[in-house]
């Protein structure tokens, strides 16, 4: 739980360049722009990964409303464990979100390096680890957009 709240607390989400468009797709969509850097020092409250994605969906509907529900915006699994995570968006000024234009945006998710640590074996711990992450969004309609796939971060003993 500690761990969650942690991520979530490093969640640093950006839009930039929002741009309106009327033939989007309701359902989202997002594209893998890059990961950086692409080495951490396990457990380093030093390092922090970026990962950076861009984002349509042609009904505007993005972020939950409700952070007390389950339903959550953005989802990250570790290709080292079979779990996603859920984290919220921040809010999303209501000028932006418009259902008859759309949304266009630039995301990046940021995760600390404190939390990433290699697997807990003698060969991970005395060479280090590689690992990647997937991640997908939902809007509020419950449209799952398509899954993105980073690069390898390669996690330092």
């Amino acid at each position: 739980m500690k761990r969650c709240i942690a991520l979530f607390l490093a969640l640093f989400f950006g839009f930039t360049a929002c741009k309106k468009h009327s033939s989007i797709s309701s359902v989202p969509e997002i594209a893998f722009e890059s990961m950086t850097p692409d080495s951490v020092k396990q457990g380093s409250g030093e390092d922090t990964v970026y990962i950076k994605f861009k984002l349509t969906d042609g009904d505007a509907d993005l972020g939950n409303r409700d952070p007390s529900s389950a339903e959550y915006d953005i989802y990250i699994k570790d290709s080292r464990d079979d779990t996603f995570v859920g984290y919220f968006f921040p809010e999303i000024a209501q000028n932006i979100e418009d259902p008859a234009k759309g949304i266009t945006g630039t995301c990046t998710f940021k995760l600390l390096g404190a939390l990433i640590y290699c697997r807990p074996d003698t060969p991970h711990l005395l060479h280090g680890d590689t690992t990647h992450f997937e991640l997908y969004i939902k809007d509020r309609a419950g449209n799952m957009s398509n899954h993105i796939t980073t690069k390898d971060l390669r996690i330092l003993p």
